[in-house]
């Protein structure tokens, strides 16, 4: 059960980066590469109500959690293989906010944690979904929503823009963009806080700014 365990947590980004073969080197080389897809619900009032995410993880990551994790040796996972699976990396993840940031004018918008995390295979591929709430519906009365899907330890790359974003209800009057870091400007005005040992510690990654999340922008008026 113990090598079960970390092995589960190896499937994202936070629990990889307190596991044996994770380290700085994660910084300038992902890892695990994910394609996401964000899809934003209003209801019928145009409110932000949910928040679901897709997550397409690549092929070889894909078959390395095939291999961890086939108990009956069948060569693939079944229903309940992965069920055990996503029920650890739901506590894993748990703790860095399901990877997952809300803003309204810079500040925190807080959500519920999803009630579970759902997963099938598809082409080779594992693909991961989950839904929060927000804490109360929004009306974006105080400006656009700012969504994004990330990992600062840059174990996993989330990649996403505009054509994986889209909103789900009532779409009326909005507009959706995303928005990258630059990389070279930020490591150019910080590079003498990320040394190697800002890495290593997986609670530093908390220090790092908005800037360097890649954020879905959802504008309605």
């Amino acid at each position: 059960m113990i090598r079960f365990a970390k092995k589960a947590l190896a499937i994202c980004a936070a629990a990889l980066a307190v596991t044996p073969f994770a380290g700085s080197a994660a910084v300038a080389h992902p890892h695990v590469f994910v394609e996401a897809n964000i899809d934003v619900v209003r209801d019928k009032e145009g409110r932000f109500t949910e928040l679901r995410q897709v997550w397409r993880f690549d092929e070889l990551f894909s078959a390395t959690i095939t291999i961890d994790f086939d108990e009956d040796a069948d060569g693939k996972l079944s229903d309940d293989e992965l069920a055990k699976v996503m029920a650890i990396v739901k506590e894993s993840i748990a703790e860095y906010d399901f990877y997952t940031a809300l803003r309204v004018n810079g500040k925190p918008f807080e959500f519920y944690e999803p009630d579970e995390i759902k997963a099938y295979f598809e082409d080779g591929k594992l693909i991961m979904l989950l839904a929060v709430e927000p804490s109360k519906p929004y009306d974006f009365s105080d400006g656009p929503l700012r969504v994004s899907t990330s990992d600062t330890s840059f174990y996993v790359a989330f990649d996403y823009d505009k054509p994986n974003v889209a909103i789900e209800g009532n779409s009326t009057g909005c507009e959706t963009k995303v928005e990258h870091p630059d990389f070279d400007s930020l490591y150019n005005d910080n590079w003498m806080s990320l040394t190697e040992a800002f890495f290593d510690d997986p609670a530093n990654t908390a220090n790092l700014g908005d800037e360097f999340y890649s954020w879905a922008i959802i504008d309605c008026k």
